[in-house]
């Protein structure tokens, strides 16, 4: 089942209310001149980014790392940059999904870094994030991440200025029936895809054929560090309060002990 998601600054501007990150910093949230720190942690590789005017530093950080250990790669990745948390403008996390711990993990130290920093946050979903680092703007970009048990999470965009838009929201299901949906739509749209992550590599034989891949390591930490200043620029700052993490289905814990019935779930 999907967490709720969060409140967005454009929701609530409806209700002539500005989001409080957006109140603390205004528009210089999304600026290259202001410094980003953004984690996800969704997959077995997961990453911490610093960018700013400095450049942008990264470290791979494992799935399962505690919350203390991603607090002390930031110190670490801050003093290389020669910046301080002072100097944060922005935050940014991956919500899910992914790994239960990993996405727990990263959405807790984003939810404290945000309220002791009084930083505003973005919280696109982590399939977004592995879109970003996809480089062609012509093809829709379907991305698949695997998640075990027989089966992926799943989702489709449409790069738009370097923003994934989605054409198909996140599910997870078996890789077959990801590929149904995902010719489904071949079918009807006739467009070019790029296919990205390792529920690609994980499953070669299920995708359609004539879908292009793109090899590399998922997320990238650019896109990452692009997405979530594009997110900020679209008024996509959040209420760290409402922020859940997305999971899609159930922990493994009750997997194991309550039975499980393969299927779509979006």
């Amino acid at each position: 089942m999907r967490s709720a998601a969060s409140t967005s600054c454009r929701e609530e501007a409806s209700g002539k209310t500005a989001c409080r990150g957006c109140r603390l910093k205004g528009r210089d949230m999304y600026r290259d001149d202001t410094w980003l720190l953004a984690m996800d942690l969704a997959t077995p590789r997961g990453i911490l980014v610093l960018a700013g005017p400095g450049g942008t530093y990264h470290r791979e950080i494992a799935g399962d790392s505690r919350v203390s250990q991603l607090f002390v790669a930031a110190g670490e990745i801050m003093s290389e940059a020669g910046t301080s948390p002072g100097e944060l403008g922005l935050m940014g996390v991956g919500r899910g999904p992914g790994s239960f711990t990993g996405v727990r993990v990263a959405v807790t130290a984003a939810k404290i870094t945000t309220a002791v920093l009084d930083l505003p946050l973005v919280a696109p979903d982590s399939l977004m994030v592995t879109a970003a680092g996809a480089g062609d703007e012509k093809k829709a970009v379907f991305v698949a991440v695997d998640a075990r048990r027989g089966e992926v999470y799943y989702a489709l965009y449409r790069l738009d200025g370097g923003y994934p838009a989605a054409l198909m929201e996140p599910c997870v299901a078996p890789p077959e029936a990801a590929a149904t949906a995902l010719s489904s739509w071949l079918e009807r749209e006739g467009a070019g895809i790029i296919g990205v992550g390792n529920g690609i590599d994980a499953y070669p034989r299920a995708w359609p054929v004539g879908m292009e891949v793109e090899s590399g390591e998922w997320p990238e930490p650019e896109g990452l560090a692009r997405l979530c200043r594009l997110a900020a620029a679209r008024g996509e700052c959040i209420d760290p309060v409402h922020l859940l993490p997305l999971y899609l289905r159930r922990p493994d814990a009750l997997w194991r002990y309550g039975g499980h019935e393969r299927g779509s779930s979006c």
